[in-house]
């Protein structure tokens, strides 16, 4: 998504293109959203320490910990989502056009940032309309301003829905874009009411997708079951505060209060544009749903404190989340590395590094089968984006590539370096060509072969072996016998 992007683009013209500038803008939403959920707590119950503790608990939580580390624009997305929130309930309470006009603006900003605010922010903003029109009708012509706002800000992405560029990414990961058959569909069975009915089997499919986000044993035990998305033994939320959001759940169902029930509807409506992907359960997808969860879970924890009513209730939970918390930080820092470096691409850094100190070679091929590894080459080799597009569009116009397929916008090669499946037999005589490997693809004995030259192993964090970078060098006489065997004439080394 573009905003990401354009925000992004000045950190890196300062400070270089590196891990730590494309991660800067996600880490600096992360901390705004800690100031997001302080406010919006103590907007809606007027308590300075549980607002406190909702901003603990935020800082704390394993999701945010995780998405405010990586490049993930979906969590600028959201930091943005959360102030258009707070706005939102500044006008409820002071029913001010500037109010009113923030929010619209903030909320129109979110949705340039990641795709679910898209469907997410019209939904929650229709609602809005209704359970607040009494409010919004008083101002009357001053409502010019926002719906002029609105409008200006919505152009581009009006201009734009009916384009491949708008939905082609919602498209490719829908459910009703996969060519499989609906779950449930029997082969050869006759339809009935429950049985091979597209529409019944489809919306018993949509309903389990959507459930699957309340899930606890998906919020608070298990997981995404992508490990890329996660710690290892860890899910979205700690354990220990599930009976703490049963009891926010039902504070929040029973408070009839007009702020109360834009928080309810922005928890009902998150999980929508997730539950329309075929992913039983992606964290990355829901984090908006995340959000509020955190501020239900402080809510519970503050009402059992209020019904036992210890001095030391709070004292213990937070001394018990602190264990959780350093647990979960080993586990992010020292077991996931070591456990889950193949679902981070772990190596690949190390390759781009490596190659570009070889001069002697014609052409390097990555045998590529796991990942898009050209992305590693044009990053860590900071490729000019002129010369990538260069490549690129010799697949020819963006209609014909980009948007008929996923894989036409993966080139095949950049330059001399080339991304495909190796036909090892036939290609081991390629001469002055460095090949890239998975150790699965090629064996240790092929190096008792004089011509080829093992320059490097790169490991895992666990010591085995994540790619193996080898070189044919044939001899001069080899070369020669070759020529002479073909009919030819040696060529110049």
């Amino acid at each position: 998504m573009p905003l990401y992007i354009y925000l992004l683009a000045p950190i890196v013209g300062l400070f270089g293109l590196n891990e730590f500038t494309v991660r800067s803008l996600s880490a600096i939403s992360g901390i705004f959203a800690l100031l997001a959920i302080y406010l919006i707590t103590f907007q809606i119950w007027k308590r300075e320490k549980l607002a406190l503790l909702s901003t603990f608990l935020l800082a704390i939580s394993p999701w945010h910990i995780l998405y405010s580390r990586g490049t993930f624009e979906g969590n600028l997305g959201l930091t943005l989502f959360t102030y258009g929130f707070y706005f939102l309930l500044k006008f409820i309470e002071k029913n001010t056009v500037k109010n009113l006009s923030l929010s619209v603006l903030i909320f129109t900003l979110s949705m340039y940032s990641y795709q679910s605010q898209r469907l997410v922010v019209p939904l929650l903003g229709l609602i809005a309309f209704f359970l607040i029109f009494k409010r919004i009708v008083v101002l009357k012509t001053k409502l010019i301003i926002p719906i002029i706002l609105a409008f200006l800000l919505m152009l581009p992405i009006l201009s734009l829905m009916f384009q491949p560029g708008s939905y082609h990414r919602a498209f490719g990961v829908s459910i009703f874009s996969r060519e499989s058959p609906v779950p449930g569909w029997i082969e050869g069975q006759d339809s009935g009411i429950f049985v091979n009915n597209q529409y019944f089997l489809r919306g018993r499919q949509l309903a389990a997708l959507y459930l699957s986000y309340f899930s606890p044993r998906n919020l608070f035990f298990e997981g995404d079951s992508n490990l890329q998305r996660g710690a290892e033994n860890f899910s979205a939320f700690y354990g220990i505060l599930f009976p703490a959001l049963i009891l926010g759940l039902v504070l929040l169902f029973r408070d009839k209060r007009q702020e109360t029930r834009l928080l309810a509807s922005w928890i009902l409506i998150a999980p929508i544009p997730a539950a329309l992907t075929s992913d039983p359960f992606h964290t990355y997808r829901s984090l908006l749903l995340f959000f509020p969860l955190t501020i239900l879970i402080s809510a519970g924890v503050f009402k059992i404190n209020d019904y036992l009513k210890s001095r030391y209730f709070i004292g213990i939970v937070l001394c018990i989340l602190i264990v959780n918390l350093s647990q979960f930080l080993y586990s992010y820092f020292v077991l996931t590395p070591a456990a889950r470096a193949t679902d981070w691409d772990y190596g690949y850094r190390q390759m781009v590094e490596f190659i570009s100190t070889q001069t002697d070679y014609e052409k390097v091929v990555i045998d590529d089968l796991k990942t898009e590894g050209y992305i590693h080459f044009l990053f860590f080799n900071r490729t000019k984006p002129d010369q990538y597009h260069n490549e690129v569009s010799k697949q020819g116009t963006v209609e014909d590539y980009y948007y008929s397929s996923a894989e036409k916008i993966r080139p095949s090669k950049l330059g001399n370096i080339h991304f495909r499946k190796v036909d090892w037999p036939s290609e081991r005589g390629d001469n002055k060509t460095i090949f890239v490997f998975p150790p699965e693809r090629l064996f240790p004995s092929e190096f008792d072969d004089p011509k080829i030259k093992l320059l490097k192993e790169i490991y895992y964090p666990d010591k085995s072996v994540a790619f193996r970078i080898i070189k044919v060098d044939k001899s001069k006489e080899e070369l020669l016998k070759e020529s002479i065997s073909s009919g030819g004439y040696p060529r110049d080394q």
